[in-house]
């Protein structure tokens, strides 16, 4: 059985049950390799950009033995992946490349299809996108691996409702997890220790000002 950090665990556990999933970014395989082997996706998709890490993704499927489930495919994004893959899995990058994914394969939104998003870069603007492309946010979740990770559950809705500011920053679900605390003490004290170096009259001041107080209100509520 793969064997998955906790990122990819969570990333794993928010499937649905009999899902065909394309994993965007496949790197190494393992999540596919892991969600065939626990009976939760039916069929794979294993989708990278580069001959390298989809290299060692044939690798990794051909060892598991599971060459008639999973499909490697090189792929940039998902306008490409096959319209019978109802989950889209897309972590490991930046908010500006999932960004770009999701605009350049608008034609695979609809249809009830699920998405599991995971950006390591500016959560909030992803939040902010999804809300202004009438994405409805179905579950979060907050991991410590070395590094806080939130993790979004989506579908396309058009007539999803716009999120409240509120939400964008701290998520619509997220308060639910046990780690939402200290994720926020710890964005609440890098904003303290910005603040006391940079100075009032640079650009960035009040941005950061404001951040710094709509988490401590958030804290005290």
């Amino acid at each position: 059985m793969a064997r998955l950090g906790k990122r990819l665990q969570c990333i794993h556990d928010l499937v649905n049950d009999h899902s065909i999933i394309a994993d965007i970014g496949c790197d190494h395989g393992l999540l596919c390799i892991a969600l065939i082997e626990s009976h939760t996706a039916i069929k794979a998709y294993a989708c990278d950009v580069a001959n390298g890490p989809l290299d060692r993704a044939k690798e990794a499927i051909r060892s598991a033995g599971l060459q008639d489930r999973i499909t490697p495919m090189l792929a940039d994004g998902i306008a490409q992946v096959p319209p019978e893959a109802d989950t889209i899995i897309i972590a490991g990058m930046g908010f500006e490349t999932i960004r770009k994914i999701l605009l350049e394969g608008r034609n695979r939104w609809g249809n009830g299809r699920t998405f599991i998003l995971a950006s390591h870069t500016d959560v909030e603007d992803l939040r902010r996108f999804l809300s202004d492309h009438h994405f409805v946010i179905d579950d979060e979740r907050i991991v410590l691996e070395r590094h806080y990770y939130q993790i979004i559950k989506a579908h396309h809705d058009e007539e999803a409702r716009s999120l409240t500011e509120d939400e964008i920053l701290f998520g619509v679900y997220a308060k639910n997890e046990k780690l939402f605390l200290s994720y926020w003490q710890k964005e609440k004290k890098k904003c303290e220790e910005i603040l006391r170096k940079m100075p009032s009259s640079h650009e960035r001041y009040p941005s950061v000002k404001q951040r710094y107080l709509r988490i401590e209100s958030m804290m005290q509520r």
